[in-house]
């Protein structure tokens, strides 16, 4: 395979990977009225940032952008919806920073237009997750959390910066790696490392996922036999 269509297919991926980020936490709003340790701002800055690449991908016109943040917008602005009912804020506080967000986009077009653009969603790429990293640490819950929306976050975010570095895209490989780091700041918290060990070699997963944390419990607890 040419080395243009691999990278084109690598951002494919990535976006594909990015669209189902946000339906676990769909999900979860919609199953239960829980919505403890979700973080309000980081939701409505997700659909500023969603909104704020679609821009970038329209004006450069690339196929990732534009297939990751179409769905990635609906998602955010369902989530928005769907943690304001739970949380009991109300939603004319999102729209009013849609609002205030739209002409900061409009001056970035006019000023340079993709590259500045590109700028600007990196700066809310870059605080998206921070009410959210600080909400989970300070939270005494995390139940309204669904794991899975932060595990896909992170998947995406590593494809995302290798597609950014082969295209030539600073931008995108800066929040990308970010987004990685914090999505895996908040995971940490919501399910801790040690618990996942413990639950996956009690068979939670069954034989794979025995298998799978074995060398870890051995080194652990160094000549202790596992049964699996």
């Amino acid at each position: 395979m040419p080395l243009d269509a691999l990278v084109s297919s690598l951002g494919l991926l990535a976006a594909a990977i990015g669209i189902a980020t946000g339906v676990p936490q769909i999900l979860r709003l919609l199953r239960s009225p829980d919505a403890s340790g979700l973080s309000f701002s980081s939701s409505v800055l997700g659909v500023l940032g969603a909104g704020t690449w679609l821009t970038y991908g329209l004006l450069l016109m690339d196929p990732a952008q534009l297939v990751a943040n179409v769905p990635g917008l609906a998602c955010a602005a369902i989530t928005v919806v769907l943690a304001a009912r739970r949380l009991g804020v109300p939603l004319r506080h999102a729209g009013t920073a849609v609002a205030a967000w739209v002409p900061v986009v409009v001056a970035a077009h006019l000023l340079g237009g993709a590259t500045i653009v590109g700028v600007v969603a990196t700066a809310v790429s870059l605080v998206r997750m921070v009410p959210q990293v600080r909400t989970a640490f300070g939270s005494g819950s995390l139940a309204g959390l669904a794991p899975g929306t932060f595990v896909l976050t992170q998947v995406s975010a590593t494809l995302w910066t290798v597609y950014g570095a082969a295209t030539g895209q600073p931008s995108v490989v800066v929040c990308s790696v970010v987004s990685a780091v914090l999505a895996g700041a908040v995971l940490s918290r919501r399910l801790p490392p040690r618990h996942v060990v413990r639950a996956l070699h009690a068979g939670r997963f069954g034989l794979p996922g025995q298998l799978l944390v074995r060398p870890l419990v051995a080194l652990a607890r160094p000549g202790v036999a596992l049964v699996a």
